[in-house]
């Protein structure tokens, strides 16, 4: 397979530079119509701050790696002072297989995570608007997809949270079902809170409060997530109203002690209350967990919920990484049928059954001394009928070969050689 990957990731480099190297999508926009003029006839770039990606095809030969590494290189920093072993390259076959575990998560920082996926479907569909996706990166894409939904739909390997913020939500929602008529108070602005509130945003939550000592603070990232600020100092006011609370603040003394919460047990009305300890030490008074109807996990829960969460997805590595080979066998022997010699022998097995069917099912209105002449007559017109095409991709061997893999492709699709094959991704 005349295909290419060129990337960098947390396997090859560090945050700060994979940072300097992510392409916003009018950056792919931008920079495909250039990396195409390098000598290519394919290209699909996706890139996230953990991961940037090239994919390339060439006309003839291997694609030019050397120009592909300086361009990503020097886009984005305006000079060739990245190291050139932040870079990582896989070509042929290995180049697709890699594509296949990126979809399915089996390459992101933790085993399972999907969240490339958004970024590699973005990154396609802005390749397809520009014209640099053919029928090689196509297909290529296209069984990416199918691997995709194939460990999705038949593995857990990206079931359960993995992260703090994720496990708080998913144990909310584990307690209360619906989030969409509960209120949630946020105690805190830092990455934890901010990364739950949004989790919280994201599950339908009725409303948002946020609370922090520095006002600013809560208000930047109450703007981030729709959420309304509360003045500090009235905390413990907003606890009647409140479902879930979650708690993220440096603090040596307690926010919110078991006392604070016991004196509002009467105005709640026996409602269950929700609560999220992120705070080292402790912002919620462990004995708060001891009273009726209040759910207390604080940030050792957590992590023990998500290191389970991540060993569970782990047994089911074997099964994906079997559904990966299955598809990339697959993928090359599609690849393989694009010579014109398998081709044409395909036609000529398919002509044939067509023919021999149908013979079986009108022979019997023959006489016995016609058949064999019937038989004779229709075998000379199924050739002539073969020989049409067969000329055609016979004569276009001196072309380019994206077109002689072109011609050979559609001769397939027409007649169906790849029956059970979808043609293209679905990007939706």
């Amino acid at each position: 397979m005349n295909t290419v990957c060129v990337g960098i990731s947390h396997q090859t480099a560090p945050a700060e530079l994979r940072t300097r190297l992510r392409f916003s999508a009018d950056d792919i926009r931008s920079a495909l119509p250039r990396i195409r003029a390098l000598g290519l006839s394919e290209c699909v770039l996706f890139s996230t701050d953990h991961r940037t990606e090239l994919y390339v095809t060439s006309d003839e030969g291997s694609p030019p790696i050397d120009s592909v590494v300086n361009f990503l290189a020097m886009e984005k920093t305006g000079e060739a002072s990245v190291p050139a072993k932040s870079f990582f390259t896989v070509k042929g076959t290995e180049a697709a297989e890699h594509l296949l575990r990126v979809s399915t998560g089996l390459e992101s920082m933790i085993v399972g995570d999907t969240e490339i996926f958004g970024a590699l479907k973005e990154g396609f569909a802005i390749a397809r608007e520009s014209g640099t996706v053919g029928f090689l990166l196509d297909r290529l894409f296209t069984v990416a997809w199918r691997a995709h939904k194939l460990a999705k739909d038949q593995t857990l390997i990206s079931e359960g949270a993995i992260s703090v913020s994720e496990a708080a939500v998913e144990l909310a929602q584990r307690i209360f079902d619906d989030l969409t008529e509960k209120r949630a108070l946020i105690v805190g602005a830092g990455e934890t809170a901010q990364l739950t509130a949004k989790q919280l945003q994201a599950r339908g939550i009725r409303s948002l409060i946020i609370t922090h000592r520095n006002a600013e603070r809560a208000e930047n990232l109450a703007s981030l997530v729709g959420g309304v600020t509360v003045a500090f100092e009235t905390l413990r006011e907003q606890l009647p109203k409140i479902d879930i609370i979650v708690a993220s603040l440096q603090s040596e003394l307690h926010v919110l002690t078991s006392k604070d919460i016991r004196e509002i047990e009467k105005s709640r009305h026996g409602r269950t209350l929700f609560l999220i300890d992120c705070g080292v030490p402790h912002n919620i008074d462990p004995f708060a967990g001891e009273l009726e109807n209040v759910f207390l996990y604080d940030l050792d829960t957590l992590n023990a919920m998500v290191s389970e969460n991540i060993a569970q997805r782990r047994t089911h590595l074997p099964a994906v990484e079997t559904m990966i080979l299955d598809e990339v066998k697959g993928l090359v022997t599609w690849y393989a049928s694009l010579e014109s010699s398998p081709t044409i022998e395909a036609l000529k097995l398919l002509m044939e059954k067509i023919r021999t069917d149908e013979i079986a099912k009108e022979i019997h209105r023959f006489k016995p001394q016609d058949r064999k002449a019937i038989d004779e007559l229709t075998k000379r017109i199924t050739d002539r009928i073969v020989q049409i095409p067969a000329e055609h991709l016979k004569t276009g061997r001196e072309s380019r070969l994206p077109n002689r893999h072109q011609s050979v492709n559609l001769v397939r699709r027409l007649f169906g050689l790849d029956a059970g094959e979808k043609d293209t991704p679905d990007t939706d």
